[in-house]
């Protein structure tokens, strides 16, 4: 078996060796020609922070990360600039592994193992967040791609149990989702998982019941942790951000209406009651019910990654957000478009989010909604 892997035919044994020899020592020293950019891109980090004023927060976000097709220089550059500007965390909004459909489980789990190693050095500021290629793999041919899943306890112990070490995290129900506080900014930052499916059950092939890969849902637990945990904020002037892999609906997806729903009526300081019928798939099916009238706070913005491009919507007013991929280097190895992410300060007093580019694209400004 070979597969295709950054213009170079590999087999699957030359590739997975390739993961098992990566040390991160190789890429903790940040390359020559990224040096005066970087400082660049600092000093204007520096002056949005200022202009924004003490209770602006600044965080990161960095998604598809793709390994076998990134330049890795992405976790080093991270680095330097967190540390520079005081910057508290950073999204990893999903798709970290290399994200082809025929890889043994073994595979999957040592390429997850290796971006944690890259980023060991920043590993307690990095908020990971499932994206639908780390769960899914297969041993099977064509047109089983992505057929299998890893269990909820083989997702819990490879991509979330190290994040639970870190004080001030709290985790949901599988430690799949969580939140955590910046507390002098009085921003909230939450993580949920959009490939929530009920059980690891299996059908009589060996298939799950519920694939991850082709399957966006979050279920009722989850739901409820949302509305019930992690939306209560400690007052009004507190701003949530909110990170999914997943941003915009697509096909099989349940109940990405309800959480709409729940944050719209968060930051209008409303009620909400939503239910969905899932005929097809009554595992799916869920209602919620809320009253924010005493509550809630501001929403800045709803981001993520999966589509490998910069795109803005707001959806229900929402400002949602995926951003591009850092898994470049296919093209752009050896120059400042290898990488791709962001750093975001949150203009809290003028309602403003000015986002900074590192590497291929350009910086943005956008505006969200607040209410009285």
């Amino acid at each position: 078996m070979s597969i295709f892997t950054c213009g170079v035919l590999k087999t699957d044994e030359e590739r997975i060796e390739e993961v098992r020899r990566l040390h991160p020592e190789e890429f903790r020293v940040i390359p020559r020609y990224w040096v005066k950019y970087l400082e660049e891109k600092i000093h204007s980090i520096h002056q949005k922070q200022i202009s924004a004023g003490i209770d602006a927060a600044s965080f990161g976000a960095i998604a598809d990360f793709h390994l076998s097709c990134n330049a890795m220089h992405s976790p080093a550059i991270m680095k330097k600039i967190m540390e520079e500007c005081g910057i508290p965390y950073a999204f990893l909004a999903g798709d970290f592994v290399s994200g082809f459909g025929i890889t043994p489980k073994e595979h999957l789990i040592s390429e997850i193992e290796a971006v944690r190693r890259l980023f060991r050095e920043i590993e307690d500021k990095m908020l990971w967040v499932m994206g639908n290629h780390d769960p899914a793999y297969s041993t099977f041919e064509a047109p089983d791609y992505y057929a299998e899943n890893l269990t909820e306890e083989e997702i819990y112990e490879y991509m979330f149990r190290h994040q639970t070490q870190y004080p001030g995290r709290v985790f949901g129900e599988g430690g799949r989702y969580f939140y955590v506080d910046d507390v002098f900014h009085k921003v909230r930052y939450i993580g949920l998982d959009t490939h929530d499916m009920p059980s690891d059950a299996q059908k009589e092939d060996g298939h799950p019941v519920y694939p991850k890969f082709t399957t966006m849902a979050y279920c009722q637990a989850q739901v409820d942790w949302f509305t019930h945990v992690a939306l209560q904020v400690p007052s009004r002037q507190w701003t949530v951000v909110l990170c999914t892999h997943e941003t915009f609906e697509g096909d099989n997806c349940y109940n990405h209406e309800l959480i709409r729903g729940v944050i719209d009526a968060f930051r209008k300081h409303t009620c909400y009651e939503g239910k969905t019928e899932c005929e097809e798939m009554p595992a799916f099916s869920a209602k919620v019910s809320v009253d924010f009238t005493d509550g809630g706070g501001d929403f800045a913005l709803w981001l993520g990654g999966h589509t490998h491009k910069d795109i803005v919507k707001y959806q229900q007013g929402i400002l949602t957000m995926s951003i591009a991929s850092d898994g470049r280097a296919i093209t752009d190895e050896g120059t400042l478009q290898e990488q791709a992410f962001d750093i975001f300060t949150i203009d809290k007093k003028n309602h403003r989010i000015l986002i900074t580019r590192i590497g291929y694209g350009q910086d943005r400004e956008l505006e969200y909604e607040v209410f009285a």
